[in-house]
């Protein structure tokens, strides 16, 4: 899981234009996949918007906003691997909401969707991804179609039967390959 943004291309994003205005304080996140192979994943990012850059934006602002949050998202989605069962599986962001907790705190929230293969018995879910140094907190629930066997991930994870929570403190190293081993009956 990815858990923060860079710029791809100055031109191409106002994420260049608020980066040094719009500071992240925390991200959580909620993956789930059903027994039929169907993943969603929500990610939330909480900023501090000193200025009120967002709280600013009219309408068709928000708009084009939304829609470069998407793409640079499905950006950082195509440069890490997710493999379920040693199979590659394409995520794809659906929807990007911007909400205001208060003039100085927005939210965005990624709707990514998946679809896997999955199989009676042992199961393994694999996302590889650049190493990085969170810049703010962050919780990552899973919940998986069966019990989790073992987990590989870093940060402070608690598992019960199916559910595992993720959490990663600013300033630790996370990345280079998350996994999860669940057995579907």
């Amino acid at each position: 899981m990815q858990t923060c943004f860079m710029k791809r291309d100055e031109e191409e994003s106002l994420l260049i234009l608020v980066n040094e205005k719009v500071i992240p304080i925390y991200a959580k996140g909620y993956f789930t996949i059903a027994r039929n192979g169907k993943g969603l994943f929500i990610s939330s990012f909480y900023y501090y918007d000193k200025e009120g850059y967002y709280a600013s934006l009219d309408k068709e602002k928000i708009k084009e906003e939304k829609e470069k949050l998407k793409e640079n998202m499905q950006y950082y989605l195509n440069q890490e691997t997710l493999r379920i069962n040693r199979r590659r599986v394409d995520e794809k962001v659906r929807k990007v909401e911007i909400n205001l907790l208060s003039v100085n705190y927005p939210m965005i929230d990624f709707y990514i969707t998946f679809k896997a293969r999955l199989k009676l018995g042992y199961n393994l879910y694999e996302d590889i991804y650049e190493n990085e140094i969170t810049e703010y907190p962050f919780e990552a629930i899973y919940v998986f179609p069966g019990k989790i066997l073992s987990a590989k991930i870093r940060g402070k994870v608690s598992i019960k039967d199916n559910i595992a929570i993720v959490k990663v403190k600013k300033g630790m190293k996370t990345g280079k390959r998350e996994i999860f081993a669940f057995r579907v009956i």
